[in-house]
């Protein structure tokens, strides 16, 4: 136990869920979470921690979680692939990333880790994973959750340059338990229920949850101030085919039976986009969600791993992990 007083948000998500189980049962740290009101809070009702109501687009309620905290980790952002969410996205992920920075610095924290996403840096290859210096070409991914949350990382930065202790971590995309909503997981579900019959042609880095979360801490500790740090696995450079043939594996289904044709996903992604506009829905797949399953967002843990001693755990122990989770607790 470090004595420090810890405040967490987005703690009712996949990261930041892992982050404050780990923080309380394995490290023994004081922790509060901000949590939004109506929020689904089963991830963390176990948890010997104090739950503050508040919301990242009001200051006021940012600066009273942060009374009596010398650390923060601010894991908190609206995830979508839907563009038409850009206005509120910005309000959240950037608007609100400078909240929590401002009420850090007001309150005279000590550290803050912000939680990114590889989404902000450059896409490289399985021969040439990126490192954190690939510049970000917002057009690679389209999306307004990359465009905001880029937004976001400057906003660290520049706290960053203006004095305030701000450490960046950049995580990949994310397998283990506690995916209440659920997210990645959906993955994981919909191959036990033998509904994956196609993979998309592109790649992505996979990481356990539990080693992004170790990476997180271990950021806070050790991490230099306005760095910010890929939190990825070495050997989680995989193709969709792969990954699913892996999941496959793990849960006892069988893999896809082939690739998803270009010219279908890209009929399928207009579609349900157009569909979207007229009855002003959130479709779950979409033109640009589409788009990036086509393409290889392969990156490489180096920097972590040599700076902050990020372990690398089996990405098939976490699949592992999450599938017995979600058979335990009712989802499959």
């Amino acid at each position: 136990m470090s004595g420090h007083k810890i405040l967490v948000t987005g703690a009712t998500g996949l990261v930041g869920g892992n982050l404050a189980r780990m923080l309380v049962q394995e490290r023994g740290e004081q922790v509060k979470v901000l949590v939004r009101a109506g929020a689904n809070t089963v991830a963390l009702d176990d948890l010997d921690i104090e739950q503050v109501q508040g919301d990242l687009t009001d200051p006021a309620s940012l600066a009273l979680a942060m009374q009596g905290c010398d650390r923060v980790y601010h894991s908190a952002a609206l995830v979508s692939m839907w563009n038409g969410h850009l206005e509120q996205m910005r309000r959240v992920n950037a608007g609100g990333t400078v909240n929590v920075l401002q009420a850090a610095m007001d309150a005279g924290v000590q550290r803050v880790v912000h939680v990114s996403t590889n989404g902000v840096i450059g896409m490289g290859t399985r021969e040439a994973p990126a490192d954190e210096t690939a510049p970000f070409d917002p057009a690679a991914y389209g999306t307004a959750y990359s465009v905001t949350k880029r937004e976001a990382h400057d906003a660290a930065l520049d706290f960053a340059a203006r004095g305030l202790d701000v450490v960046i971590g950049c995580p990949t995309y994310m397998f283990g338990p506690w995916d209440i909503k659920p997210s990645s997981g959906t993955l994981i579900i919909e191959s036990a229920r033998g509904k994956l019959k196609l993979y998309p042609p592109g790649g992505n880095n996979i990481v356990p949850v539990a080693d992004v979360c170790r990476g997180l801490v271990l950021a806070c500790e050790r991490g230099r101030t306005g760095e910010a740090y890929l939190l990825a696995s070495q050997d989680g450079n995989l193709s969709y085919q792969e990954i699913f043939g892996l999941i496959a594996d793990v849960v006892g289904s069988s893999p896809p039976g082939g690739a998803l044709p270009r010219w279908l996903g890209a009929v399928v992604g207009a579609a349900t986009d157009s569909w979207a506009w007229v009855t002003r829905t959130t479709p779950q797949i979409n033109s640009a969600s589409v788009r990036l399953t086509f393409a290889g967002q392969y990156f490489t843990p180096r920097k972590a791993i040599q700076e902050l001693g990020m372990p690398q755990t089996p990405v098939r122990d976490a699949i592992r992990e999450a599938y017995d989770w979600f058979v335990e607790h009712g989802y499959l």
